[in-house]
C-alpha cells in the first residue's frame, strides 16, 4: 500500500510512473540506480546491452520522475531521487523483487566490476591522497565526538574529494550531497560512499564560490581541508554560511601548518575571522594531531543570514 503522503491526484502521473517501470530491463536499472549513481555507458556494460537501447529506457524513467540525469563534463549521469514521492513509489516498485534474484545478483555484481574499473581511473588521475584511508578511523572518532550525538540531518560536504567525510557522517545524515570541482575524485567518491552502502549520499561536480543551491538548505555543512589552499577562502565561507539553515552547524578541519605558512596572522585567529566575516559564531576551535596532520578542527553556528549571494560590494571582507 502507499502511504496517504506519498498519493498524488494525478491518475496520469501514477499510470505514467507504472507504466514505465513495468518492462524488466527498466526494473534491473531501478535496481542498479538505487544504489549508486551510473552512466549511460556503465549501465549499458553491466546490462550488456547496447547505450542506445539503455539511453531509451532511461528517458522514459527520468520522464515518468523515477530518475535523475545531471551533466559531469563529458559525463551524465543518472540516479533515483533523493525524496519526494517518486522516490516512495520506487522502494514500493522494487520491494516487490527479490534483490537476490538470479539476474539481479548478477547485475550486481557486474556493477561492482564497473565501479573498481572507476576507481582505478581516479585514483590513477591523483584525485586522492595515498594516506587517506589508513587515517579514517582517526578522523571519524574525532568528528563524531565534535558533532556529539545530535543528528546530521541535510549534509552537504564542501569539497568532498574522495569521500572521506560522507563516508564518517553519511550514516548519520539523512540526505547528504558532495560536492567537489574534480570529476576524478567524484568518481572516486561514488564508488567508495556507494560501495559501502550509502545510496542516500549523492555527487555533483560544482564550483565552492557558488553553490548550485537555495539559501538555508542543509542542516550540516562540512569543509575538511579546503579553505587554506584557495584564493577566496571567505567567500567560500560565505557561500557554505548562505546555505545553512539558521538552526544548522558547520564542521571545518583545516591544515594548521598550511594556513600558518600562508599568513602572518595565527591560524587559529585568522580562522575566527573568516567564520565572523561569512556570519558565523565560532562554537570551538581545537588544534590536534591527526593521521600525521597538525589540524584545526572548528565547530560554528549561523549568527545572521547574509542576504543571498555575495556581491562585489562585500568581497573586501571575505578575502
Amino acid at each position: 500500500m502507499f502511504k496517504a503522503s506519498t498519493a498524488t491526484e494525478d491518475l496520469g502521473e501514477v499510470v505514467q510512473a507504472l507504466k514505465s517501470a513495468a518492462e524488466p530491463t527498466r526494473l534491473r536499472l531501478l535496481y542498479l540506480l538505487s544504489q549508486a549513481e551510473y552512466t549511460v555507458g556503465e549501465l549499458a556494460t553491466v546490462l550488456n546491452q547496447s547505450q542506445p537501447r539503455i539511453s531509451r529506457h532511461l528517458r522514459l524513467l527520468t520522464e515518468a520522475g523515477f530518475l535523475h540525469r545531471f551533466r559531469e563534463q563529458q559525463c551524465v549521469y543518472y540516479r533515483a531521487p533523493g525524496d519526494g514521492r517518486h522516490l516512495a513509489w520506487l522502494r514500493q516498485v522494487l520491494s516487490m523483487a527479490d534483490p537476490d534474484a538470479p539476474l539481479l545478483k548478477r547485475d550486481r555484481e557486474r556493477s561492482l566490476k564497473v565501479a573498481g574499473d572507476r576507481a582505478r581511473s581516479a585514483a590513477a588521475a591523483g584525485a586522492i591522497e595515498a594516506n587517506e584511508l589508513a587515517d579514517a578511523p582517526e578522523w571519524s572518532r574525532l568528528l563524531l565526538e565534535e558533532l556529539g550525538p545530535a543528528p546530521v540531518g541535510e549534509l552537504l560536504d564542501i569539497g568532498t574529494g574522495a569521500g572521506l567525510m560522507l563516508q564518517i557522517l553519511g550514516p548519520r545524515a539523512r540526505r547528504a550531497v558532495g560536492l567537489d570541482i574534480s570529476a576524478p575524485a567524484l568518481r572516486l567518491a561514488r564508488t567508495r560512499v556507494h560501495g559501502t552502502g550509502l545510496a542516500h549520499c549523492e555527487f555533483r561536480r560544482a564550483d565552492m564560490y557558488s553553490l548550485p543551491y537555495e539559501d538555508a538548505s542543509f542542516d550540516t555543512v562540512s569543509i575538511d581541508r579546503v579553505l587554506a589552499a584557495a584564493e577566496r577562502p571567505g567567500l567560500a565561507l560565505a557561500e557554505a554560511a548562505r546555505a545553512l539553515r539558521p538552526d544548522g552547524r558547520m564542521i571545518l578541519i583545516e591544515d594548521f601548518d598550511q594556513m600558518e605558512a600562508g599568513s602572518a596572522d595565527n591560524p587559529l585567529s585568522q580562522l575566527r575571522r573568516w567564520l565572523a566575516a561569512a556570519g558565523m559564531n565560532a562554537d570551538r576551535l581545537r588544534p590536534c594531531d591527526l593521521g600525521g596532520h597538525h589540524v584545526i578542527v572548528a565547530l560554528a553556528h549561523p549568527r545572521r543570514r547574509l542576504p543571498g549571494r555575495i556581491d562585489s560590494s562585500q568581497l573586501a571582507g571575505l578575502a
